[in-house]
Order: C-alpha cells, then structure tokens, then sequence
C-alpha cells in the first residue's frame, strides 16, 4: 500500500493512465467496463492488455492448424481479444485508448507494463479463462492485487 500511496501522490492523486488486463473472459470483460468507467471520470489514458503465453498444448494445435504460421495465429488472436475489449471501452465512455499486447507469464507481463508505462491503477477481473491453472497456480489477480507497483482493483 505504501507505493500505491507514494504512486498517487506523485501524480497529486490523480489517476491520469490505467491498464485493464484482458483475456476475453466474462470477468475480465466486466474489468474493462470498470476501467473504462474510471477512465471517463477522470479523464485518463486506457491501455487494454492482453498477455500471450499461457495457451493449453490443445489451443496451439487448434491454432496451428488453422494456418502454417504459429506466430501469426497467436497474434490474429490476441488482436482479436483487443479490437472487442476496444470497442467495449469505447461504449463504456473511455476517449483515450490504446491497446498492447504482451508475451510470457501474465502476472510476471502486466507488473512489468504497469512499472514501464508509469501507470497509476490496474484493473483486471477476479477470474480468467482458465479455472484449473488458478486453482494449482494461484490466480493472476491475486498475484497483481500483491505484486503491482500501483493501485488495483479487482473485479468480481
């Protein structure tokens, strides 16, 4: 709490620049609908996240096998999951939007952005595509709800 703190002072309590992490999922589509929210009140940049990397071996044949390009599959997907979170956001009220993708672990991606874009308040959703991985791992929300260098809102 006490860089949260030190974070918002800095910026004399104003949150001028959000990322809101998304997979696609349900909850983390109602976390773009929260960042959006903030972001219209305040006036703040949104940048929409997406994290590639934890894909299931069965997800990567399915990809695979719609085209010779691995690469370019992963990436088709991912802008995908960021051209509908865009579009939610715009509805939602956010001006300012920009939209990025990541690769690698999710938690370990989204600290780093939150640190290398100087973002003031992270928003992600309580639970993400994959149900299991959470359970054995520990979710990516609760790993950023005590790992981000900024405040965090966590949306159920």
């Amino acid at each position: 709490m006490g860089v949260a703190m030190a974070k918002a002072s800095k910026n004399k309590g104003r949150i001028q620049r959000i990322i809101v992490a998304t997979d696609g999922s349900d909850s983390a589509g109602r976390a773009v609908d929260a960042a959006a929210r903030v972001a219209k009140i305040c006036g703040a940049e949104l940048i929409i996240v997406t994290i590639g990397g934890s894909v299931t071996g069965a997800e990567l044949r399915q990809l695979a096998s719609k085209s010779g390009d691995l690469s370019k599959s992963l990436q088709a997907a991912a802008d995908n999951v960021l051209r509908r979170a865009s579009r939610r956001a715009t509805r939602g009220g956010a001006a300012k939007i920009k939209l990025q993708t990541g690769w690698g672990d999710p938690a370990e991606a989204i600290i780093d952005l939150t640190r290398s874009l100087k973002v003031d308040l992270l928003v992600v959703g309580r639970r993400g595509q994959s149900r299991l991985s959470g359970l054995l791992l520990g979710s990516v929300s609760q790993k950023l709800a005590n790992r981000s260098p900024c405040l965090v809102i966590v949306v159920p």
